[in-house]
């Protein structure tokens, strides 16, 4: 077949195939700095993700070192001084409540790792019908196959729906859009009560873990459940003998401004996924952490747990994890600067008054906004509008990048925002990204588009 590129061309296959790119050249602090010298405010950390900032050169000095020592052995052999040190934080950062460490190379694989030490817990528990997984529609877990079947994103899994094993979902603790149609002050918990029913319907003894985000990603960019939810939760696992799992990857090691989200919620998981800030945005890595009820089970029956990945607990990105830790305390990036996240609530709260605006939520450093065409029917905007991705083109032309998101009305339509800047932001910085996302919306967004794709 004919090849119409020239070879000066970009050999890059990007997500967006037709899209023109700005190419980032260099990045310090909360910017960005492209090949052509323009700055963006980096108002959502990449994907979430940057959260020390950018240019560190004691996290750059830490990759050199180590590469310099030894930058790979085979977990399955070897273990390296890094891996144990990086596992003894993680643990010590939940005050022990977590007691062993599985790495990997991301958040996606620390889901499908958390997935498996659940089914290798009940083998070696005597319960080898246990192998449901349930999770939450209008969740997002990952892009492999077994994440994307457990993804709850409607939009995100319809390309490879063919691919993905029936598993099973539940409705999400989203009080905007309430499924059951009631509201938080007399809803009786029913989106928690919902898995108890899942439950009953598939058969306790063939259910083996439940699946979720405690603060949604950018599947719905920064819903929290409703007071009492995760307890709820919690007991109808414990009753049925299921797993908990929290899926982490975006709100752990500081994001919500404490170091697990999980901590604020009055509960504790069974199985713990992290990934993305874990390398403080510096280097992939992302982790499974386990009470040592769990570990125990499994070293004490079969002792041997056959999963992982070639790169899994590597000594560069173990060493990066461990500085990444180190440097959360000791600059108190945490519940220290969780001011930070306060403040920019407070200032996103002046946007409420847009007629676009219909709901601004969050926790810490992670705020979402979702818009709407009515704000009293809570409509969502039409589709062929792409109003998010409009409103984030409008700020990268005003110096600043923001993730955006769509679908968050059971995968139809719906557009949001996201906010999850380097925690290194201060007061001024966020004044100044509040502003040009307000400039943005003065823009006239509202106009049939093709040229914009959201999911």
């Amino acid at each position: 077949m004919e090849n119409n590129y020239s070879n000066d061309a970009s050999h890059v296959f990007h997500f967006f195939l037709n899209r023109e790119y700005i190419s980032i050249a260099n990045a310090k602090g909360i910017y960005l700095y492209d090949n052509k010298g323009n700055k963006y405010i980096d108002a959502s950390g990449g994907p979430i993700l940057c959260n020390l900032g950018h240019g560190l050169k004691e996290m750059a000095k830490v990759i050199g070192d180590q590469a310099g020592k030894v930058s790979y052995v085979h977990r399955i052999d070897f273990t390296n001084p890094p891996l144990e040190e990086a596992a003894q934080k993680v643990c010590k950062a939940s005050d022990y409540t977590m007691d062993k460490v599985f790495f990997v190379s991301g958040g996606t694989e620390a889901v499908e790792i958390g997935v498996k030490i659940a089914r290798k817990y009940h083998l070696d528990n005597n319960k080898p019908s246990k192998t449901c997984v349930i999770s939450r529609w209008q969740s997002y877990h990952g892009s492999t196959a077994g994440a994307l079947a457990w993804t709850g994103s409607t939009g995100r899994r319809s390309d490879f729906f063919p691919y993905l094993h029936d598993f099973h979902h539940i409705p999400p603790a989203y009080c905007y859009r309430c499924w059951f149609n009631k509201i938080p002050e007399t809803c009786n918990l029913d989106c928690a009560n919902a898995l108890e029913n899942e439950i009953m319907c598939l058969g306790p003894d063939n259910v083996s873990v439940f699946l979720a985000e405690p603060v949604s990603g950018m599947s719905l960019c920064g819903v929290v459940p409703e007071k009492g939810y995760f307890e709820r939760i919690r007991e109808i696992c414990n009753k049925y003998d299921v797993l908990l799992m929290f899926d982490e990857v975006m709100t752990g090691m500081g994001r919500t401004g404490k170091m697990f989200a999980y901590e604020h919620f009055n509960v504790v998981p069974d199985i713990l996924a992290l990934g993305k800030g874990l390398g403080g945005g510096y280097f992939p890595i992302g982790a499974v952490a386990v009470p040592g009820y769990i570990y125990k089970k499994i070293a004490d029956n079969s002792g041997m747990f056959g999963a992982g990945y070639s790169w899994g607990g590597n000594p560069l990105g173990c060493a990066v994890e461990s500085k990444t830790i180190d440097y959360l305390y000791e600059h108190d990036l945490v519940e220290g600067r969780s001011k930070m996240g306060k403040y920019l609530d407070h200032k996103l709260e002046d946007l409420n008054t847009h007629p676009l605006v219909g709901n601004i939520r969050g926790m810490g450093l992670m705020r979402g906004i979702e818009f709407v065409e009515d704000k009293k029917t809570r409509k969502t905007l039409d589709p062929k509008y792409a109003f998010s991705a409009r409103v984030a083109a409008e700020c990268m032309k005003r110096g600043m990048f923001i993730e955006y998101s769509g679908g968050c009305d059971r995968g139809q339509s719906g557009d949001m925002i996201m906010f999850g800047p380097p925690f290194i932001i201060n007061e001024a910085q966020i004044e100044q990204a509040v502003e040009i996302l307000s400039q943005a919306f003065d823009e006239n967004l509202l106009s049939d588009s093709s040229n914009f794709l959201t999911f």
